[in-house]
């Protein structure tokens, strides 16, 4: 049987509202196969976006482990992990966070600015990333 690709055992994440602790994940154990299809449900505070950003890297449990793509993602420190993102994970956040002043290739090329790629690369990346999901018409518009 093959690993899966995201791993979590006995994951506990909490924040702090003000003087309360607040317990988000709470000994979580989680494992999904690489290919499959998952979705995440539950009520408003359920802990489906701090699942999603510990999976992410965006953010480090508390406690437990998780590992993605077999990489202890708790174990890395803040240099490595940010490595890690960037070479592994990629984002569309719900608000999106386009920069105005951008086009939509630019907008899509500026977290390429972080990988060992030319300014030709970037922008062949870029172009490709916006015809695979239908935008290259829009490549040159910004998002107003």
């Amino acid at each position: 049987m093959s690993q899966p690709m995201i791993r979590a055992a006995g994951l506990h994440k909490s924040y702090q509202r003000g003087g309360e602790r607040l317990d988000v994940l709470n000994g979580l154990d989680l494992e999904m196969a690489e290919g499959r299809f998952f979705a995440l449900m539950g009520p408003s505070g359920s802990g489906k976006t701090t699942l999603l950003n510990l999976i992410g890297g965006l953010d480090q449990p508390d406690a437990g482990t998780l590992e993605v793509a077999g990489e202890d993602l708790g174990a890395l420190e803040p240099a490595a992990l940010a490595r890690w993102r960037a070479a592994s994970v990629g984002f569309v956040f719900q608000g999106f966070n386009l920069i105005p002043v951008l086009t939509a290739v630019e907008n899509v090329e500026l977290p390429l600015l972080l990988a060992p790629l030319s300014a030709k690369q970037r922008r062949d990346h870029a172009l490709y990333a916006l015809k695979l999901v239908g935008l290259d018409d829009r490549a040159h518009h910004r998002p107003a």
